[in-house]
């Protein structure tokens, strides 16, 4: 209850405000009696003091109580002038009034004991009554939920309970729904304020905010961003557009009991979500490793997820840059819950952002690779064009919203599914080839797999003499200097013997490139201007992994 709705009450309506009325509109939570000097160290916030002035007669300890019960955050003071305090001073009514902190003189006609209960008995009253409203509120909100109402009737509902519009929007900011009565046009600049505010603050209390807009005035300048809370983590948000009402009970209060109902709701449709998740990621995991030998068991299976015999099918495998982790002086405890963090919403942007552009998909996830199948009715040399120009705009629209670079590796197509393990292998190639290369947030075709088929034909012991004459000292670096040296070479090659691209890539200074290509060109006896030798080095290097397999 307000202080000034507690003066109404029959033993404190002769009271008079002497000093802070700005105040008069505190919320009092309880009120206690003074008895010692030392009483602020037992007061609480939002609590009325009532006291005879007795241990306070002290003019500089009356000073200290009112400045101290002010920063506090204390309801007010109630004295009973005329007995051990004539009247209240000047200067203390002056720091009274610059805090807003209110001084009531109290009636003599009730003991201070009466006065205390009637206030008590009031406050608690309305405590109850509130509580009462509350579990009314809550009844009703979960009535809706069991009777398969849904998120639209709750927030229909505590519209018309607060008298304004309401928008509730889940963990990742996508609007769940609105009430009726919200004006979706004005709506948007609120959602592009609370998502930039959202990225910026963790906000785990409900605020009152203030719309910044260019415009004199805007339909829902004033509003409140609720936080729903689920064991202690984010599942989603109430935005209340406008000043809610305070009577007969706080607003906060529906608002409150709502948030709760839609918590757990929130829960049970992660759960459910989870499980489903789950039990996808299982399936495919069981296919591209090849566990899933026939068709009839690859497609009863797979029709839940749209799988087709008759279509094509590519597979792309997207991992996380080793340079998107985060780097920081934090806890590394803190700095791991950020890139989990991080992981799933990555995974839950992809997914979003693939919807726009591909119907026939699946993304699941295997170990720490986003692995992607798309169908397609044919597939062709635009097709694939358009695909490697998707996936650069996903990398960065990602990068713009989780400052995270995704690679990206893609298979040929196929028109068999039991061929899927076959294509997710081929995609995983095309991932790690570009990261062998000391590549990022690059976008890999398979094509170059078509040339280790060609290498394959050829006796291991033929290749890795033509490995050993090409690199001489360089084939096996026994020390880190010549290491360094073989992968400056790569990454040289890499980039089309550009020296800034190659620093670039291997974030270092570009004399250091142009002192190791130099080196690299004393040791083999040849000029990497000449493009003979390039492409025998680069044939070479690419040798090298496959002789490590096989030797």
């Amino acid at each position: 209850m307000k202080l000034i709705d507690l003066l109404e009450l029959s033993t404190f309506k002769k009271s008079k405000i002497v000093a802070g009325k700005d105040g008069v509109s505190h919320h009092v939570q309880s009120v206690n009696l003074m008895d010692a000097p030392d009483i602020i160290h037992y007061l609480n916030q939002n609590q009325l003091l009532l006291t005879t002035a007795y241990s306070i007669q002290n003019h500089k300890d009356l000073y200290n109580l009112v400045e101290q019960m002010a920063k506090k955050g204390c309801a007010g003071l109630g004295i009973k002038t005329k007995r051990y305090l004539e009247e209240i001073p000047a200067d203390i009514i002056e720091l009274a009034d610059s805090y807003a902190f209110p001084i009531i003189e109290l009636s003599l006609d009730y003991p201070l004991g009466e006065m205390l209960n009637e206030a008590l008995g009031y406050i608690l009253k309305e405590q109850t009554s509130e509580l009462q409203y509350a579990l009314t509120i809550h009844r009703e909100f979960t009535d809706i939920i069991l009777s398969g109402g849904g998120f639209k009737r709750i927030i229909d509902r505590l519209s018309e309970i607060i008298k304004v519009p309401v928008v509730l929007l889940n963990d990742r900011l996508d609007i769940m729904t609105a009430s009726s009565n919200a004006d979706k046009d004005s709506f948007f600049d609120v959602y592009w304020f609370v998502h930039e505010l959202i990225h910026e603050h963790d906000f785990l209390t409900h605020q009152h905010l203030t719309l910044s807009h260019e415009q004199d005035e805007h339909k829902y300048e004033q509003f409140i961003l609720y936080p729903i809370l689920a064991t202690n983590q984010q599942k989603g948000y109430l935005v209340i557009l406008g000043k809610v009402s305070t009577y007969p009970y706080p607003s906060i209060l529906a608002i409150e009991q709502s948030a709760n109902v839609i918590s757990f709701e929130f829960m049970k449709l992660y759960a459910i979500e989870q499980q489903e998740r789950r039990v996808k990621h299982e399936y495919f995991t069981d296919l591209v490793d090849g566990a899933i030998v026939t068709k009839e068991e690859l497609l009863n299976r797979g029709k839940t997820y749209g799988l087709d015999q008759f279509q094509q099918y590519v597979c792309i495998t997207c991992k996380m840059d080793s340079d998107s982790n985060l780097h920081s002086t934090e806890h590394p405890l803190k700095e791991e819950k950020k890139l989990r963090f991080k992981k799933k919403r990555a995974y839950e942007l992809l997914e979003t952002l693939l919807n726009n552009h591909y119907n026939q998909k699946v993304l699941f996830t295997k170990g720490d690779l986003y692995t992607l199948i798309i169908g397609f009715d044919f597939y062709s040399e635009s097709i694939e064009t358009d695909l490697v120009q998707t996936l650069q705009h996903i990398q960065s629209d990602l990068q713009q919203m989780l400052d995270v670079t995704l690679s990206f590796g893609i298979s040929n197509h196929n028109e068999n599914l039991l061929e899927i393990p076959a294509t997710f292998q081929e995609a995983l190639e095309a991932l790690r080839s570009g990261f062998r290369e000391n590549q990022t947030s690059f976008v890999k075709m398979y094509r170059t797999k078509e040339l280790t088929e060609i290498l394959k034909t050829i006796p291991l012991k033929k290749l890795k003499d033509y490995y050993v004459t090409a690199l001489k000292e360089l084939a096996n670096p026994d020390d880190k200097e010549k290491e360094d040296l073989v992968l400056t070479l790569m990454t040289f090659l890499s980039n089309h013997c550009q020296i800034s691209d190659t620093a670039k890539s291997m974030f270092v200074h570009r004399n250091t490139v142009i002192y190791r290509i130099k080196k690299c060109e004393e040791l083999l006896g040849t000029n990497l201007k000449n493009p003979d030798e390039t492409l025998k080095l680069r044939l070479a290097l690419f040798v090298k992994p496959l002789l490590e397999r096989y030797i």
